[in-house]
């Protein structure tokens, strides 16, 4: 077979794809790995050109065993990968809203907020050339107590400046996410769903920022990403993966993952 998909549930061969095949036909590729299905459709594609293959509202049937796996009479082709459905997969159906003071979520909302404005502020100034409010100035600073000599602390200059740019700008975004948040719980204001629109698109430019500089692609970190919620919740969510992660698997899907087919 020319094509393996990696980086998704674990499955690198037909092998692979053969065995999860079995569940897949049983659930529908319910809570299956849909890159298990990817990797056997690729093989009942690659039958020779005698092969008696048709499609039948999205089902492929298949009479030959190419590369010796056994085709399975219907099989249902896994749909695109989406990120965001794959996401909400690992999301959790819980609250535990009766284990945190009210008071308390309020201070700490208002605390960040207040942190990330700052550090808005200071993004400003250092990317836009704005002047600082006066409540953030130190004045009279000696050159090597300043932030000039930063984006020389990394590989170089350039690199340094757009990932410091990209990482402190995402994280104003997260202000901004933070305010419609207290807005609702601490001003009792309808939830701005429109404006997250905005927001959440704001934040895909920092993120395409840091992707584009660090040479990686949206797609690439969103298959990790899936790979690695996938191995702490093989189905769904649990709050007992949630609690006992296995962080040595976890980096090794991060790190054995650097480039992944799509």
């Amino acid at each position: 077979m020319s094509k393996t998909e990696e980086g998704y549930g674990g499955c690198r061969s037909v092998e692979d794809a053969k065995n999860i095949a079995a569940k897949a036909r049983e659930e529908g590729l319910k809570g299956c790995y849909p890159s298990a299905a990817v990797v056997l459709a690729d093989a009942l594609q690659s039958c020779s050109s005698s092969c008696s293959s048709e499609r039948y509202g999205g089902a492929v049937t298949c009479d030959c065993k190419p590369l010796g796996v056994e085709a399975p009479g219907t099989l249902e082709v896994a749909a695109p990968f989406d990120y965001v459905a794959e996401a909400m997969v690992t999301m959790s159906p819980s609250w535990h809203g009766e284990k945190v003071s009210f008071a308390m979520l309020q201070t700490v909302l208002a605390e960040a907020v207040e942190a990330l404005n700052n550090l808005d502020a200071i993004k400003k100034t250092l990317f836009y050339g704005r002047e600082l409010p006066e409540n953030l100035r130190i004045e009279g600073l000696h050159e090597n107590d300043t932030c000039k000599g930063v984006p020389a602390w990394f590989k170089n200059d350039k690199f340094g400046e757009y990932v410091t740019h990209a990482i402190i700008g995402a994280a104003t975004e997260a202000g901004e996410l933070l305010e419609a948040l207290r807005e609702v719980v601490v001003n009792g204001k309808e939830f701005d769903e429109v404006n997250m629109r905005e927001e959440v698109g704001d934040v895909f430019w920092y993120v395409a920022a840091l992707a584009d500089t660090c040479n990686f692609t949206f797609e690439e970190a969103q298959r990790v990403n899936i790979a690695k919620l996938r191995a702490r919740y093989p189905n769904k969510f649990t709050a007992f993966g949630a609690n006992n992660r296995n962080l040595t698997e976890e980096r090794r899907i991060l790190e054995g993952n650097e480039k992944i087919s799509s």
